[in-house]
C-alpha cells in the first residue's frame, strides 16, 4: 500500500467519523421531544442491520485476497463465486425478513410514519449488501483508492444529504431517507469506472455453497457485533419497559448520546480499516497473536488517552454541542458526567479490541471461532444490560465484560488456528 493509498483510507475514515458525529448533532437540533430518540432508534435499527450486512464486506475481503493469493501463486486464476451476484441475493433475503417481522416491532420502535421507516429499512440494507461486497472485493483486489471512495463517498454523502434535509424541512422522515440515500453509491462507481467494473467482476476463492457458509458465518457475527457497536440503544430501550417515564426516556437519550460521541472517534476509522486489517492478517496467518500486539497496544492507548481528555473536557464539550431543551436539562445533568464520559470512551477501546481479534481469526478462515466470540460477547452484554441495577452502571458493566470475553475467546482460537500455517 502506498503513502497515498494510507493517506486515502485515513481520510475516508475521518470523514466517516465526522459523519456518524454530524447525524446525531443534526438530530438533536433539527428535532424535537421525543422525535430525537425515536430517530435515535431508527438510526440504531438501520446501521444494526448494516452491521449484520458488513459480515459480506469481511468475508468477500477475505475470499477475494485470498484468489488473488492463489491466483500469484498458480499463475492462473481460479474459479469461484461472483461475489456480487451473491450479495444481491443476501441484500433481497434481508429486506424480506425486515418487512415480514415489521408488524411484530416497527410500531413499538418508530412510530412516526411507520411505513415509511420500514420501507427505508427494506430498501438501505437490501442496496448496502451490494455496497458492502464492492467494498470487500476493493480490498481484496488491493484498491484501495477503490475502497476509500465507496467509505468515505458513503459517509460524505450522508452527511451533505442531511443537512440539507434538515436545512429545508427537518422531518423525522426526510432525515431517515438523507441517512438512507448513499446505497446508491456503489452503482455509480461500478457504472462509471473500469476498475468499478473489475471490481464488480470479481470471484471469490470458493464455489458458491462454500461462500455462502463463510458469509452466514460471518454475517451471523456480524449480527452479534452490530447489537454491541450500533443495536445497544434498542436493547436499553427494551430493558427499560414499555412503561418508562418520559424522564427515563430523556435520560436514555443522553445515554445513548454519550455512547455514540465516545464510540465514534475510535470505533469507526477501525471498521473503515478493517478490509486493510483483514489483507494485513492473510499475510501474517502464521503469526497472528504476534501481529496483535503492535495494533492492540496502540487501541489501548488511544482509549486511554481519549478516555483522560473525556472526563476532563467531555461534559463541556457535550454540553456546548447537545445542548438540551429545558424540559431534557435535568434529566441530561443527571446523566452526564466526565467519569461517565472517561469511562465509555475506554470501554470503546475493549470494543476496538474485540473488532480487531475478529479480523484476525477471520484471516485464518477459522470462522466458527470467529462467530463464537461474537456471540458470546453480546450474549454475556445483553443478559448483563438487565441486571437489577440501575441504567448507567448496568450499561458500563455490559460494555466491558461482554466485549472482554469474546476477545479472550478469539485470542484462543488464533493460537489454534495458526498451527496449520506454521506448518505449511
Amino acid at each position: 500500500m502506498t503513502k497515498k493509498e494510507s493517506t486515502g483510507i485515513l481520510l475516508a475514515s475521518m470523514i466517516s467519523a465526522v459523519s456518524a458525529l454530524g447525524a446525531t448533532f443534526i438530530a438533536k437540533h433539527a428535532l424535537a421531544g421525543e422525535e430525537v430518540t425515536e430517530f435515535l432508534v431508527f438510526w440504531s435499527a438501520l446501521f444494526g442491520i448494516y452491521g449484520i450486512v458488513a459480515g459480506l464486506q469481511q468475508e468477500t475481503t477475505r475470499a477475494v485476497g485470498a484468489a488473488q493469493l492463489h491466483a500469484g501463486d498458480a499463475g492462473s486464476t481460479r474459479p469461484g463465486a461472483r461475489v456480487m451476484a451473491v450479495a444481491g441475493g443476501f441484500g433481497v433475503v434481508i429486506a424480506l425478513l425486515v418487512a415480514v417481522t415489521s408488524p411484530v416491532w416497527a410500531h413499538g420502535q418508530v412510530p412516526t410514519g411507520t411505513g415509511f421507516a420500514v420501507a427505508m429499512l427494506c430498501i438501505g440494507p437490501c442496496l448496502y449488501a451490494m455496497h458492502s461486497a464492492m467494498s470487500g472485493a476493493a480490498a481484496g483486489r488491493d484498491q484501495w483508492f477503490q475502497f476509500s471512495a465507496l467509505g468515505g463517498g458513503e459517509a460524505g454523502w450522508r452527511l451533505v444529504a442531511m443537512i440539507a434535509v434538515a436545512l429545508i424541512a427537518g422531518s423525522i422522515g426526510g432525515l431517515e431517507a438523507a441517512a438512507v440515500s448513499p446505497v446508491l453509491l456503489w452503482m455509480m462507481i461500478a457504472a462509471f469506472t473500469s476498475e468499478g467494473r473489475k471490481t464488480f467482476s470479481a470471484r471469490a476463492d470458493v464455489g458458491v455453497g462454500r461462500f455462502v457458509q463463510n458469509v452466514l458465518f460471518a454475517m451471523g457475527s456480524s449480527a452479534a457485533s452490530a447489537v454491541l457497536m450500533v443495536g445497544l440503544p434498542v436493547v436499553l430501550k427494551a430493558s427499560a419497559g414499555a412503561d418508562a417515564s418520559t424522564y427515563t426516556k430523556i435520560s436514555m437519550g443522553a445515554l445513548i448520546l454519550a455512547i455514540s460521541i465516545t464510540r465514534s472517534p475510535i470505533m469507526i476509522p477501525l471498521q473503515a480499516f478493517q478490509g486493510v486489517a483483514i489483507s494485513a492478517f492473510l499475510k501474517q496467518r502464521h503469526r497472528p497473536v504476534a501481529a496483535m500486539v503492535k495494533p492492540s497496544a496502540a487501541l489501548l492507548g488511544i482509549g486511554l488517552f481519549g478516555a483522560v481528555l473525556a472526563w476532563i473536557i467531555g461534559p463541556w464539550l457535550f454540553f456546548l454541542i447537545y445542548g438540551p431543551k429545558p424540559e431534557e436539562a435535568a434529566a441530561y445533568h443527571d446523566v452526564i458526567h466526565g467519569w461517565l464520559l472517561g469511562t465509555l470512551t475506554f470501554g470503546s477501546a475493549i470494543m476496538a479490541l474485540l473488532v480487531l481479534s475478529g479480523t484476525a481469526i477471520l484471516a485464518l478462515n477459522a470462522h466458527r471461532m470467529y462467530i463464537l466470540g461474537w456471540v458470546v460477547a453480546a450474549a454475556i452484554a445483553v443478559g448483563l444490560l438487565f441486571l437489577p441495577v440501575g441504567l448507567v452502571p448496568r450499561t458500563i458493566i455490559a460494555l466491558y465484560v461482554g466485549p472482554a470475553c469474546g476477545f479472550a475467546i478469539h485470542l484462543a482460537g488464533m493460537v489454534v488456528a495458526s498451527r496449520k500455517y506454521r506448518l505449511e
